[in-house]
């Protein structure tokens, strides 16, 4: 019997039926209705829209300024003093310097873009609460520097990677490190007890 002997007569049938293969392509759409979408793709919509009209926001938003202001209270002033403080090698000095300076010049090349500074302002607070919330509980229970430097990878630097999206202000691992060491020499955070 071959494939052209087969019959099909008498069946009931409530779907596909055939003598051979049944190939069915099926295509599932998401669409993100507007209020489903995270404050880092809005922003970076709006961003888009800045750059390409090439609109200059002349003043610093509130939430941004209040990162960027000294903490008074801190006996320590600088971040060269803080680092010190807590016993860190020159070389790890170094790249708090380095990198919290690549942070600097990013807040600089975008201060004209509300956009830009509100994208800055929400990665600061991010990086600021995840610090006191699983880095801060380590060092006041004396965890280890290495366990630490760990945790800093896998508590902040890889979660605001993958809040970037798009990463239409192009920050990289590094100047995200600077985030922390910017708040770090503002006296937000502190990596004492």
């Amino acid at each position: 019997m071959s494939d052209s002997d087969i019959t099909q007569s008498g069946n009931i049938i409530g779907g596909d039926q055939a003598g051979r293969d049944i190939r069915k392509t099926t295509v599932i759409s998401y669409s993100h209705s507007p209020g489903c979408r995270s404050e880092i793709v809005r922003l970076t919509e709006k961003f888009r829209v800045e750059r390409g009209t090439d609109t200059a926001f002349k003043q610093t938003i509130a939430k941004l300024e209040h990162f960027q202001a000294q903490v008074p209270d801190d006996l320590l002033s600088g971040l060269e003093q803080k680092m010190e403080a807590v016993g860190c090698s020159p070389q790890q000095l170094e790249f708090a310097k380095k990198t919290k300076e690549l942070f600097a010049k990013k807040l600089i090349e975008f201060q004209l873009s509300e956009s830009a500074q509100r994208i800055q302002a929400l990665l600061l607070a991010e990086v600021y609460s995840r610090f006191h919330l699983a880095i801060a509980p380590m060092i006041a229970a004396d965890a280890e520097l290495g366990a630490i430097n760990k945790a800093v990878q896998h508590e902040i630097i890889e979660p605001i990677q993958q809040m970037l999206e798009e990463n239409v202000l192009e920050l990289y691992a590094d100047e995200i490190n600077g985030m922390l060491y910017f708040l770090t020499g503002n006296c937000h955070i502190r990596w004492t007890k």
